[in-house]
């Protein structure tokens, strides 16, 4: 890895990771501060949910009475239930489009503006630059996840409430996990095409496919199949932050499609024809 590329991409995008990370904060403490609100209302918002549909409460994560009673408490949301709900559940997703924006044009935004020719002329392998460039996206994205840690932990005490430190740093460490999957193919569609617009919509779509499969297949049992299919399905984080049973196939299955897509795209862009 060289240190100059890493350092680089760091200084480049302080401005963009510090921006994800102050919304990350503010949701995450917003969640935090509105949820003392929620005794005052008089509303058994278990009895809400379940005049849902089946379906609906499937694709939500609630089907079954284990993850009811996790959630819920004589008819009202349990803290992290209701924190689970509002924002760690969403926070791959964030984080996820961040990793799509970022890495979707890893090298055909080089390649478009004309600076992979000038870097490459140096005694620079492509290798050595594709992961620099790599790793410095992945320390940008877990300086954003440590943030949003720290918000839900110090949020937490403003409001007298226990969120156990093993448990959020588990949840926040598997969400992390699954943006640094997203981030694995995303970089594979940029070595790929090296036009930024289509490497954007393809590692978008890859993204939204995944997700919506997840919902998909929880939701209609006919196609239950396809939930298998989806990365988001294996992010079990209100198991992760109420009890810390962390779903370690899934944290398999991110690190191998991670170091897959990485290898495929180290084979890829090192045999490229960089000429468009």
């Amino acid at each position: 890895m060289s240190l100059s590329i890493y350092r680089n991409v760091l200084t480049l995008a302080r401005v963009g990771v510090l921006s994800w990370s102050v919304v990350l904060v503010l949701w995450a403490l917003l969640v935090v501060w509105i949820y003392p609100s929620l005794e005052d209302t008089g509303v058994n918002f278990e009895d809400y949910l379940n005049a849902m549909p089946e379906q609906l409460r499937a694709s939500m994560g609630i089907a079954g009475e284990a993850e009811s009673a996790l959630m819920f408490d004589a008819g009202a949301f349990t803290y992290l239930g209701f924190l689970n709900v509002e924002y760690i559940s969403w926070l791959p997703l964030l984080l996820g489009i961040y990793a799509v924006v970022y890495c979707g044009g890893l090298i055909s935004k080089e390649v478009e503006r004309g600076t992979l020719d000038v870097v490459l002329s140096q005694p620079v392998e492509r290798t050595t630059f594709l992961l620099s460039k790599l790793a410095g996206f992945l320390t940008l994205a877990l300086a954003a996840t440590v943030a949003s840690a720290i918000a839900v932990l110090l949020g937490a005490l403003t409001i007298g409430e226990d969120a156990n430190l093993s448990n959020v740093v588990a949840v926040h460490a598997v969400s992390f996990l699954l943006v640094v999957a997203i981030a694995g193919y995303s970089t594979l569609a940029s070595c790929v095409s090296l036009d930024p617009g289509r490497s954007l919509a393809v590692a978008g779509v890859l993204t939204a496919l995944t997700y919506f499969a997840n919902v998909l297949g929880s939701a209609i049992s006919a196609v239950g199949w396809v939930k298998y299919a989806s990365l988001f399905y294996y992010y079990d984080s209100l198991q992760v932050i109420a009890q810390g049973e962390v779903n370690w196939t899934g944290v398999g299955v991110y690190v191998a499609v991670f170091a897959v897509t990485t290898a495929a795209s180290v084979l890829v862009f090192r045999r490229k024809d960089l000429v468009r």
